[in-house]
Protein backbone atom coordinates (compact mmCIF):
# COMPACT_ATOMS: atom_id res chain seq x y z
CA UNK A 1 0.00 0.00 0.00
CA UNK A 2 0.87 3.53 -0.83
CA UNK A 3 -0.02 6.09 1.70
CA UNK A 4 0.18 9.66 0.64
CA UNK A 5 0.37 13.25 3.02
CA UNK A 6 0.82 16.30 2.41
CA UNK A 7 4.01 17.23 4.39
CA UNK A 8 5.21 16.19 7.98
CA UNK A 9 5.21 19.25 10.51
CA UNK A 10 6.23 18.41 14.22
CA UNK A 11 2.91 18.60 16.79
CA UNK A 12 0.60 17.28 14.25
CA UNK A 13 -2.01 14.97 15.26
CA UNK A 14 -2.03 13.44 11.73
CA UNK A 15 1.49 12.61 11.67
CA UNK A 16 1.89 10.91 14.85
CA UNK A 17 -1.41 9.00 13.39
CA UNK A 18 0.23 8.12 10.54
CA UNK A 19 3.50 7.27 12.04
CA UNK A 20 1.69 4.83 14.28
CA UNK A 21 -0.07 3.10 11.02
CA UNK A 22 3.24 3.04 9.40
CA UNK A 23 5.17 0.81 12.29
CA UNK A 24 2.16 -1.09 13.25
CA UNK A 25 0.43 -3.03 9.64
CA UNK A 26 1.01 -6.18 9.55
CA UNK A 27 4.44 -6.73 7.39
CA UNK A 28 2.95 -10.54 6.68
CA UNK A 29 0.47 -8.98 4.87
CA UNK A 30 1.48 -5.87 3.72
CA UNK A 31 4.52 -3.79 2.05
CA UNK A 32 4.10 -0.18 2.51
CA UNK A 33 5.56 2.96 0.80
CA UNK A 34 5.09 6.72 1.55
CA UNK A 35 4.31 9.85 -0.47
CA UNK A 36 5.31 13.22 0.50
CA UNK A 37 3.86 15.94 -1.43
CA UNK A 38 6.42 18.99 -0.02
CA UNK A 39 9.49 18.15 1.77
CA UNK A 40 10.02 19.90 5.46
CA UNK A 41 12.81 20.88 7.29
CA UNK A 42 11.03 18.45 10.31
CA UNK A 43 10.77 15.81 7.80
CA UNK A 44 14.52 15.01 8.06
CA UNK A 45 14.84 15.90 12.11
CA UNK A 46 11.95 14.87 13.18
CA UNK A 47 10.36 12.18 11.75
CA UNK A 48 12.93 10.32 9.31
CA UNK A 49 14.26 8.49 11.93
CA UNK A 50 10.34 7.40 13.09
CA UNK A 51 9.78 6.14 9.41
CA UNK A 52 10.20 2.48 9.43
CA UNK A 53 13.04 1.31 7.52
CA UNK A 54 11.42 -0.70 5.01
CA UNK A 55 8.64 2.07 4.03
CA UNK A 56 10.03 3.17 0.74
CA UNK A 57 9.47 7.14 0.78
CA UNK A 58 8.70 9.31 -2.29
CA UNK A 59 8.83 12.82 -2.23
CA UNK A 60 6.75 14.75 -5.22
CA UNK A 61 8.38 18.04 -5.07
CA UNK A 62 12.04 17.87 -3.66
CA UNK A 63 13.22 20.51 -6.25
CA UNK A 64 13.03 23.91 -4.40
CA UNK A 65 11.14 25.33 -7.27
CA UNK A 66 8.28 23.30 -6.32
CA UNK A 67 8.55 23.70 -2.60
CA UNK A 68 10.09 26.73 -1.21
CA UNK A 69 7.41 28.94 -0.98
CA UNK A 70 5.26 26.73 0.13
CA UNK A 71 7.73 26.18 2.61
CA UNK A 72 8.12 29.77 3.82
CA UNK A 73 3.97 29.92 3.50
CA UNK A 74 3.93 26.87 6.23
CA UNK A 75 6.23 29.18 8.67
CA UNK A 76 4.24 32.74 7.68
CA UNK A 77 7.15 33.73 6.30
CA UNK A 78 6.44 33.96 2.40
CA UNK A 79 6.19 37.34 0.92
CA UNK A 80 5.11 39.40 -2.22
CA UNK A 81 6.36 38.62 -4.95
CA UNK A 82 6.84 35.02 -3.89
CA UNK A 83 3.27 34.94 -2.67
CA UNK A 84 2.07 35.56 -6.20
CA UNK A 85 4.81 32.99 -7.35
CA UNK A 86 3.22 29.94 -4.75
CA UNK A 87 -0.61 30.73 -5.23
CA UNK A 88 -0.95 31.89 -8.60
CA UNK A 89 1.65 30.79 -11.35
CA UNK A 90 2.62 27.84 -9.80
CA UNK A 91 -0.36 25.69 -8.58
CA UNK A 92 -1.41 24.14 -12.30
CA UNK A 93 1.74 23.63 -13.10
CA UNK A 94 2.80 21.99 -10.12
CA UNK A 95 -0.45 19.40 -9.91
CA UNK A 96 0.65 18.29 -13.49
CA UNK A 97 3.92 17.37 -12.08
CA UNK A 98 2.46 15.88 -8.86
CA UNK A 99 -0.13 13.64 -10.99
CA UNK A 100 2.81 12.17 -12.87
CA UNK A 101 5.16 11.44 -10.36
CA UNK A 102 2.37 10.15 -8.03
CA UNK A 103 0.61 8.14 -10.36
CA UNK A 104 4.01 6.57 -11.54
CA UNK A 105 4.51 5.71 -8.35
CA UNK A 106 1.25 4.13 -7.54
CA UNK A 107 1.83 1.58 -10.57
CA UNK A 108 3.80 -0.23 -7.89
CA UNK A 109 1.12 -0.56 -5.55
CA UNK A 110 -2.25 -2.25 -4.72
CA UNK A 111 -3.89 0.27 -2.57
CA UNK A 112 -3.43 4.08 -2.39
CA UNK A 113 -4.38 5.37 1.17
CA UNK A 114 -4.20 9.50 0.73
CA UNK A 115 -4.26 10.37 4.52
CA UNK A 116 -5.12 13.90 4.70
CA UNK A 117 -7.56 13.97 1.75
CA UNK A 118 -5.51 16.24 -0.47
CA UNK A 119 -4.87 13.37 -3.36
CA UNK A 120 -7.54 13.28 -5.09
CA UNK A 121 -7.11 17.02 -5.87
CA UNK A 122 -4.69 16.91 -8.55
CA UNK A 123 -4.56 12.79 -8.74
CA UNK A 124 -7.90 9.91 -8.40
CA UNK A 125 -7.30 7.49 -11.55
CA UNK A 126 -4.90 5.14 -10.44
CA UNK A 127 -6.99 2.02 -11.56
CA UNK A 128 -7.08 0.44 -7.58
CA UNK A 129 -8.83 1.26 -4.73
CA UNK A 130 -8.45 4.76 -2.98
CA UNK A 131 -8.90 5.07 0.50
CA UNK A 132 -8.94 8.81 2.07
CA UNK A 133 -9.07 9.32 5.39
CA UNK A 134 -10.62 12.19 7.08
CA UNK A 135 -8.91 13.34 10.53
CA UNK A 136 -11.34 16.37 11.49
CA UNK A 137 -15.21 17.04 11.70
CA UNK A 138 -16.76 17.89 8.53
CA UNK A 139 -19.85 19.91 10.06
CA UNK A 140 -16.85 22.20 11.53
CA UNK A 141 -14.90 22.65 8.31
CA UNK A 142 -18.15 22.93 5.76
CA UNK A 143 -21.42 23.00 6.73
CA UNK A 144 -21.46 26.84 7.02
CA UNK A 145 -19.75 27.37 3.39
CA UNK A 146 -21.18 26.37 0.56
CA UNK A 147 -17.97 26.57 -1.47
CA UNK A 148 -16.04 24.58 0.60
CA UNK A 149 -18.94 21.87 0.80
CA UNK A 150 -19.43 21.83 -3.24
CA UNK A 151 -15.77 21.16 -3.51
CA UNK A 152 -15.93 18.72 -0.90
CA UNK A 153 -18.44 16.43 -2.54
CA UNK A 154 -16.84 16.99 -5.72
CA UNK A 155 -13.16 15.48 -4.68
CA UNK A 156 -15.15 12.73 -2.17
CA UNK A 157 -16.42 11.50 -5.25
CA UNK A 158 -13.44 10.15 -6.48
CA UNK A 159 -12.69 7.91 -3.38
CA UNK A 160 -13.55 4.28 -3.23
CA UNK A 161 -14.01 4.36 0.56
CA UNK A 162 -13.57 7.55 2.78
CA UNK A 163 -12.48 6.24 6.43
CA UNK A 164 -13.43 8.80 9.45
CA UNK A 165 -11.63 8.08 13.03
CA UNK A 166 -14.85 8.08 14.98
CA UNK A 167 -18.33 7.45 14.79
CA UNK A 168 -19.43 10.78 15.37
CA UNK A 169 -17.09 11.79 12.22
CA UNK A 170 -18.76 9.04 10.24
CA UNK A 171 -22.29 10.12 10.94
CA UNK A 172 -21.69 13.85 10.34
CA UNK A 173 -20.18 12.69 7.12
CA UNK A 174 -23.56 10.33 6.02
CA UNK A 175 -25.40 13.46 6.90
CA UNK A 176 -23.65 15.97 4.77
CA UNK A 177 -23.03 13.75 1.72
CA UNK A 178 -26.25 11.45 1.76
CA UNK A 179 -25.43 10.50 -1.72
CA UNK A 180 -21.78 8.84 -0.32
CA UNK A 181 -23.56 7.76 3.08
CA UNK A 182 -22.01 3.99 1.61
CA UNK A 183 -18.31 5.07 1.18
CA UNK A 184 -17.98 6.96 4.71
CA UNK A 185 -16.88 4.26 7.84
CA UNK A 186 -14.71 4.31 10.70
CA UNK A 187 -11.66 3.16 11.66
CA UNK A 188 -9.89 3.69 15.11
CA UNK A 189 -6.51 4.52 14.74
CA UNK A 190 -3.94 1.34 16.15
CA UNK A 191 -1.54 1.84 18.72
CA UNK A 192 1.04 0.15 20.09
CA UNK A 193 0.27 0.06 23.70
CA UNK A 194 3.57 -1.24 25.09
CA UNK A 195 4.86 0.67 22.63
CA UNK A 196 3.47 3.87 24.28
CA UNK A 197 3.90 2.25 27.91
CA UNK A 198 7.74 2.04 27.00
CA UNK A 199 8.24 5.54 25.80
CA UNK A 200 6.07 7.19 29.12
CA UNK A 201 8.77 5.75 31.09
CA UNK A 202 11.56 7.26 29.21
CA UNK A 203 13.40 9.74 31.03
CA UNK A 204 12.12 13.40 30.14
CA UNK A 205 13.98 16.53 31.23
CA UNK A 206 12.79 19.58 32.96
CA UNK A 207 10.04 17.13 34.40
CA UNK A 208 8.49 19.55 37.57
CA UNK A 209 9.30 18.28 41.07
CA UNK A 210 6.32 19.59 42.09
CA UNK A 211 2.36 18.33 41.26
CA UNK A 212 1.35 19.94 37.86
CA UNK A 213 -1.18 19.79 35.36
CA UNK A 214 -0.12 18.84 31.69
CA UNK A 215 -1.95 19.81 28.68
CA UNK A 216 -0.11 18.87 25.42
CA UNK A 217 -1.93 21.11 22.37
CA UNK A 218 -0.64 23.08 19.27
CA UNK A 219 -0.96 27.04 20.38
CA UNK A 220 -2.94 27.60 17.77
CA UNK A 221 -6.42 29.17 19.19
CA UNK A 222 -8.71 28.95 15.85
CA UNK A 223 -8.37 25.36 17.42
CA UNK A 224 -7.18 24.72 20.62
CA UNK A 225 -8.13 27.54 22.71
CA UNK A 226 -5.66 27.67 25.16
CA UNK A 227 -7.01 30.45 26.34
CA UNK A 228 -10.19 28.80 27.88
CA UNK A 229 -7.82 26.21 29.69
CA UNK A 230 -5.45 29.16 31.25
CA UNK A 231 -8.62 31.19 32.17
CA UNK A 232 -10.24 28.17 33.96
CA UNK A 233 -7.06 27.53 35.64
CA UNK A 234 -6.32 30.75 37.18
CA UNK A 235 -9.97 30.69 38.20
CA UNK A 236 -9.02 27.36 40.35
CA UNK A 237 -5.70 29.01 41.59
CA UNK A 238 -7.48 31.87 42.89
CA UNK A 239 -10.60 30.69 44.29
CA UNK A 240 -9.67 27.10 44.98
CA UNK A 241 -5.74 27.74 45.89
CA UNK A 242 -4.89 24.36 45.05
CA UNK A 243 -0.87 23.62 44.48
CA UNK A 244 -0.39 22.45 41.19
CA UNK A 245 0.97 24.42 38.67
CA UNK A 246 0.15 24.49 34.29
CA UNK A 247 2.43 22.73 32.26
CA UNK A 248 1.68 23.71 28.51
CA UNK A 249 3.89 21.39 26.19
CA UNK A 250 3.55 22.13 22.56
CA UNK A 251 4.52 25.28 20.41
CA UNK A 252 2.21 27.79 17.64
CA UNK A 253 1.94 31.00 16.33
CA UNK A 254 -0.11 32.07 19.34
CA UNK A 255 2.08 31.49 21.88
CA UNK A 256 3.35 35.31 22.59
CA UNK A 257 -0.75 36.16 23.33
CA UNK A 258 -1.24 33.09 25.08
CA UNK A 259 1.95 34.06 27.61
CA UNK A 260 0.89 37.60 27.81
CA UNK A 261 -2.72 36.51 28.94
CA UNK A 262 -1.18 34.12 31.95
CA UNK A 263 0.21 37.84 32.92
CA UNK A 264 -3.06 39.58 32.87
CA UNK A 265 -4.34 36.63 34.96
CA UNK A 266 -1.69 37.08 37.35
CA UNK A 267 -0.42 33.14 36.74
CA UNK A 268 2.43 33.56 34.97
CA UNK A 269 4.71 32.46 37.69
CA UNK A 270 2.32 29.29 37.96
CA UNK A 271 2.19 28.16 34.11
CA UNK A 272 5.31 26.95 32.39
CA UNK A 273 5.33 26.77 28.23
CA UNK A 274 7.69 23.91 27.69
CA UNK A 275 7.50 24.12 23.85
CA UNK A 276 7.79 20.90 21.34
CA UNK A 277 9.10 17.95 22.34
CA UNK A 278 9.23 14.40 20.25
CA UNK A 279 8.22 12.31 23.23
CA UNK A 280 5.42 14.38 25.25
CA UNK A 281 4.00 10.82 27.34
CA UNK A 282 6.53 11.07 29.78
CA UNK A 283 5.04 14.50 30.98
CA UNK A 284 1.54 13.06 30.72
CA UNK A 285 2.56 10.28 33.00
CA UNK A 286 3.75 11.77 35.67
CA UNK A 287 1.03 14.65 35.87
CA UNK A 288 -1.78 14.67 38.45
CA UNK A 289 -4.29 15.80 35.80
CA UNK A 290 -4.15 15.97 31.96
CA UNK A 291 -6.50 18.71 30.03
CA UNK A 292 -7.46 19.07 25.84
CA UNK A 293 -9.76 22.39 25.88
CA UNK A 294 -10.16 22.34 22.11
CA UNK A 295 -13.18 23.69 20.16
CA UNK A 296 -13.09 21.01 17.75
CA UNK A 297 -10.94 18.07 16.58
CA UNK A 298 -10.50 14.83 14.92
CA UNK A 299 -9.93 12.04 17.35
CA UNK A 300 -7.29 13.56 19.45
CA UNK A 301 -4.25 11.61 19.90
CA UNK A 302 -3.26 13.17 23.13
CA UNK A 303 -6.27 11.92 24.91
CA UNK A 304 -6.17 8.06 23.50
CA UNK A 305 -2.17 8.25 24.73
CA UNK A 306 -3.58 9.33 27.99
CA UNK A 307 -6.02 6.71 28.33
CA UNK A 308 -3.28 4.06 27.71
CA UNK A 309 -0.42 5.74 30.36
CA UNK A 310 -3.39 5.74 32.74
CA UNK A 311 -3.78 9.68 33.43
CA UNK A 312 -6.77 11.40 34.58
CA UNK A 313 -8.19 13.37 31.70
CA UNK A 314 -10.32 16.35 31.14
CA UNK A 315 -11.74 17.35 27.90
CA UNK A 316 -14.05 19.91 25.84
CA UNK A 317 -16.98 18.08 24.53
CA UNK A 318 -15.79 19.12 21.17
CA UNK A 319 -16.91 17.75 17.66
CA UNK A 320 -15.45 15.09 16.99
CA UNK A 321 -13.79 12.35 19.23
CA UNK A 322 -13.25 13.09 23.37
CA UNK A 323 -16.20 11.92 23.95
CA UNK A 324 -16.39 8.77 22.08
CA UNK A 325 -12.28 8.39 23.71
CA UNK A 326 -13.62 9.04 27.13
CA UNK A 327 -16.43 6.68 26.67
CA UNK A 328 -19.49 8.84 27.11
CA UNK A 329 -17.65 10.16 30.41
CA UNK A 330 -17.10 7.29 32.07
CA UNK A 331 -13.36 7.00 31.17
CA UNK A 332 -12.52 10.74 31.47
CA UNK A 333 -14.18 14.37 32.36
CA UNK A 334 -16.43 16.28 29.46
CA UNK A 335 -16.45 20.14 29.96
CA UNK A 336 -18.69 22.25 27.64
CA UNK A 337 -16.49 23.92 25.16
CA UNK A 338 -15.32 27.64 25.63
CA UNK A 339 -16.94 27.26 29.11
CA UNK A 340 -14.66 28.28 31.71
CA UNK A 341 -16.21 27.67 34.67
CA UNK A 342 -17.55 23.80 33.71
CA UNK A 343 -13.68 22.92 32.97
CA UNK A 344 -12.41 24.85 35.87
CA UNK A 345 -14.91 22.45 37.99
CA UNK A 346 -14.18 19.77 36.07
CA UNK A 347 -10.07 19.99 36.52
CA UNK A 348 -11.02 20.57 40.33
CA UNK A 349 -12.86 16.86 40.25
CA UNK A 350 -10.17 15.13 38.42
CA UNK A 351 -7.46 16.30 41.38
CA UNK A 352 -9.86 16.13 44.30
CA UNK A 353 -12.17 13.61 44.14
CA UNK A 354 -10.07 10.47 45.58
CA UNK A 355 -12.96 7.49 44.46
CA UNK A 356 -13.93 9.15 40.69
CA UNK A 357 -10.17 9.32 40.27
CA UNK A 358 -9.67 5.43 40.78
CA UNK A 359 -12.80 5.19 39.01
CA UNK A 360 -11.93 7.11 36.14
CA UNK A 361 -8.37 5.35 36.02
CA UNK A 362 -10.33 1.87 36.04
CA UNK A 363 -12.40 2.72 33.31
CA UNK A 364 -9.36 4.25 30.75
CA UNK A 365 -7.09 1.22 31.24
CA UNK A 366 -10.53 -0.99 29.97
CA UNK A 367 -11.43 1.17 27.35
CA UNK A 368 -7.87 1.58 25.91
CA UNK A 369 -7.86 -1.59 24.33
CA UNK A 370 -10.50 -0.30 21.67
CA UNK A 371 -7.79 1.47 20.35
CA UNK A 372 -4.88 -1.19 20.27
CA UNK A 373 -3.56 -2.94 17.36
CA UNK A 374 -5.03 -5.98 17.62
CA UNK A 375 -8.79 -4.31 17.00
CA UNK A 376 -7.30 -2.19 14.37
CA UNK A 377 -5.49 -4.66 12.32
CA UNK A 378 -8.51 -6.64 11.97
CA UNK A 379 -10.82 -4.22 10.98
CA UNK A 380 -8.34 -2.52 8.58
CA UNK A 381 -7.64 -5.79 6.91
CA UNK A 382 -11.38 -6.14 6.72
CA UNK A 383 -11.56 -2.79 4.93
CA UNK A 384 -8.90 -3.67 2.39
CA UNK A 385 -11.08 -6.39 1.50
CA UNK A 386 -14.06 -4.83 0.88
CA UNK A 387 -12.25 -2.71 -1.75
CA UNK A 388 -11.29 -5.41 -3.55
CA UNK A 389 -14.51 -7.21 -3.78
CA UNK A 390 -15.84 -4.26 -4.84
CA UNK A 391 -13.25 -3.43 -7.36
CA UNK A 392 -13.63 -7.31 -8.70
Amino acid sequence: MLFHVTHLRRGGGIETSLMSWLRILDRTRFSVGLSIAYPTDDMESVFRSRIPEDVAVHVLGPEPWLSHCRNLKIKGELRWPGRVYEEVLLPQVRKCVFRERVERIAHQYDVVIDYDLSLARFAHDFGKPLIGISHFSFSQRLSTNRRKYRTAARYYQRYDAIVTICDAMRDEGRKLFPMLADRFTTLYPGFDLEEIDRRANEHAESIPDKPYIVSVTRLEETQKDVTTLIKAFALLVKQQAIEETMLIVGEGRHRPELESLTAELGVSDRVKFFGFTTNPLPYIRKARLKVLSSKFEGLPTVLIEGLIVGQILVSSDCPTGPREILNDGKAGLLAPVGDVEALAKAMLLGLQDGELRNALTAQAAEHANTFGVSAFGNRFEQLVQRMFAKAA
